[in-house]
């Protein structure tokens, strides 16, 4: 049996195994036998090199006789002495490695063999059926306390000793329901799960079983002979689970206790502070006043939580013992982060539609825009991003795109740049990455060009403000959406009065009785080129209907999603970076090759 590649993971195992201070192993398997005759136990023997004779049957020693009937008198002596658990369990352990060796034996059989590799040779490994399990499981408990501890691992289909097919997974929740079991710690060992579906399968079996996912671990036996440090990974979970449920407890409580202080904090703001912070200072800034009052809960959030945080000493100890823990070698390749941990990312990154737009938050840098068709309106503001669409970023100055108190902003913007967003395999010249920006980090990646930068009129953007769909749509006859801050109020006002200047020479292009059919056509020529001079911009075109509400003016513009401000901030220092680029003469030995452009065709 060579168990070489089983070395490394091993010696992780012994780590882990140690750390969670486990002295015995306990296996539950269908395809174990209650008992297992001597006679076949030496025939199996007699098949093994010492090696694996070493790791299966180690009450032998070091010293195996290669003579056939030496190793015969040899394993009756030692056969006599043992407890009938021990020869159950070393029993077992020859005959599935014979089997092994002359493949007349796969599945479950081969899966317990290679346990037996992974497990160091100074912890006792117990392999039991469902029977003797039944009944010796009280003593196994009763001998697991928290200096010497044991793990449990169950397979799952018992259905070969004519048990229930889910009868690992009923065992483990029967274990973790008890009130002695505090400390337990169990492992469904299975192959109904495979290495690709085992987060999901995880969560569903916690669910469907009622069980708190953090006292239990599913381990796929293809980790066994597959790749077995994953078994180490999978162990490695387990014994970062008590603590880190332990971490999980001590920051719940400490973010409502500081939560709750921070609150106490923002009552005690008196009259005075209120009106000169709250309402003057917003009321300048045309900022809306419950913004304040979350940002000084923020800040007093922030103070609280370090202050208990750092109290007693409980989190750098929680924290120190995970770490060493984590520290402990598993990976064999770099492991991928799991599809949890890019959606979190995802989240921390990017507020999308349903909350920018239904807020009809403020215009800011970093909003992401999306070029639209004309049934854009009928799309959903949940985040999903194709990459056959066009969109786009605003790289523009925070102060500058903030609306005063008075709907204008300081300096009166007239365009602002907006930067191409793509997909690319490779980074461009002169780009930037915003990672995460699609449901598939792992595959597509995204880049603004910063070469690649569109002035839009902000008039056209600031209608995207004002529809809960994030369209840039404005009823000129109607009265504003509801949940505008103050100075958007304001605003809308300003941009009714502003699109209606823009478009009041319809008014003299509109037919009248006594007009002519030649009239008419002219007026219909004049009106669609005046309409196409005053509504197409440099990437989203316009069109305007009237409607029983009065005119309706649509652009193919949609705010669809927001950078977060750091992100964002990073890239407007780099947009301002790359137009501030040196350009140095050309030298005169410079070579001819690509006609100075870059790899996107490009001059730069």
């Amino acid at each position: 049996m060579n168990d070489q590649k089983y070395d490394e993971p091993r010696k992780a195992v012994k780590s882990l195994l140690d750390t969670l201070q486990v002295k015995r192993v306990v296996y539950v398997d269908d395809r174990i036998q209650d008992t297992v005759p001597l006679e076949d136990v030496i025939a199996a023997a007699i098949g093994l090199d010492e090696a694996s004779l070493r790791v299966t049957f180690p009450g032998l020693g070091d010293s195996i006789p290669d003579d056939q009937d030496m190793r015969t008198a040899k394993i009756r002596d030692v056969w006599k002495d043992m407890s009938p658990e021990e020869r159950a369990s070393s029993g077992q352990a020859v005959v599935i490695a014979a089997r092994e060796q002359g493949d007349d034996e796969t599945g479950d059989m081969t899966d317990a063999s290679n346990l037996r590799l992974l497990i160091p040779g100074d912890r006792q490994l117990v392999n039991l059926s469902p029977s003797h399990w039944e009944t010796q499981k009280e003593q196994l408990l009763k001998e697991s306390s928290r200096e010497e501890l044991t793990l449990f691992l169950f397979d799952q289909d018992f259905s070969g000793a004519d048990g229930d097919v889910d009868g690992g997974i009923k065992i483990i929740a029967s274990l973790l329901d008890r009130d002695d079991t505090e400390d337990l710690i169990c492992g469904l060992l299975t192959h109904k799960v495979t290495p690709d579906d085992q987060p999901k399968q995880w969560q569903d079996l916690s669910e469907k079983h009622g069980i708190e996912k953090d006292r239990f671990i599913v381990i796929p036996k293809q980790h066994l002979s597959q790749d077995p440090m994953l078994f180490a990974l999978a162990l490695k979970f387990v014994a970062l689970s008590p603590d880190f449920t332990k971490l999980k407890n001590e920051v719940k409580e400490i973010i409502s206790e500081a939560a709750s202080a921070a609150a106490k904090r923002v009552e005690k703001v008196n009259i005075y502070d209120l009106d000169h912070i709250v309402f003057r200072g917003s009321f300048e800034e045309g900022l809306w006043e419950p913004d304040m009052l979350f940002r000084l809960h923020a800040l007093f959030l922030r103070t609280e939580s370090l202050k208990l945080a750092h109290e007693g000493g409980v989190l750098e100890e929680l924290a120190a013992k995970l770490r060493s823990v984590s520290g402990i070698p598993t990976d064999r390749d770099p492991v991928p982060p799991p599809v949890s941990a890019w959606s979190l990312q995802r989240e921390e990154l990017y507020e999308f539609g349903d909350i920018i737009n239904k807020n009809h938050l403020p215009l800011e840098l970093g909003d992401i825009f999306e070029k639209v068709s004309d049934d854009s309106s009928k799309n959903e503001n949940t985040g999903v991003v194709d990459c056959s669409k066009k969109y786009y970023i605003l790289l523009a100055q925070p102060c500058d795109l903030m609306v005063r108190s008075k709907g204008k902003r300081e300096p009166d913007l007239i365009r602002v740049p907006l930067a191409e967003v793509v997909q690319r395999e490779k980074c461009p010249h002169y780009s930037e990455e915003i990672p995460c920006f699609d449901d598939h980090p792992r595959k597509n990646k995204w880049f603004v060009r910063m070469k690649m930068v569109h002035f839009v009129q902000i008039s056209i953007l600031d209608l995207c403000v004002l529809n809960d769909d994030g369209v840039g749509r404005l009823v000129i006859g109607a009265d504003g959406p509801k949940g505008l801050r103050p100075a958007w109020q304001k605003r809308c006002l300003k941009l009714k009065e502003h699109w209606s200047n823009k478009l009041s020479p319809l008014g003299k292009l509109s037919f009248e009785k006594k007009d002519s059919q030649d009239v008419r056509q002219v007026k219909e020529k004049l009106r669609e080129s005046f309409l196409k001079a005053i509504l197409s911009d440099v990437l989203f075109k316009g069109k305007i209907e009237s409607t029983g509400n009065g005119q309706v003016l649509t652009y193919g513009c949609k705010r669809i999603a927001r950078l977060s401000r750091v992100r964002a901030m990073g890239l407007l220092m780099s947009y301002t970076s790359t137009c501030g680029r040196p350009a140095y003469e050309r030298d005169f030995v410079a070579s001819h090759q690509g006609q100075g452009n870059d790899e996107n065709g490009n001059q730069g």
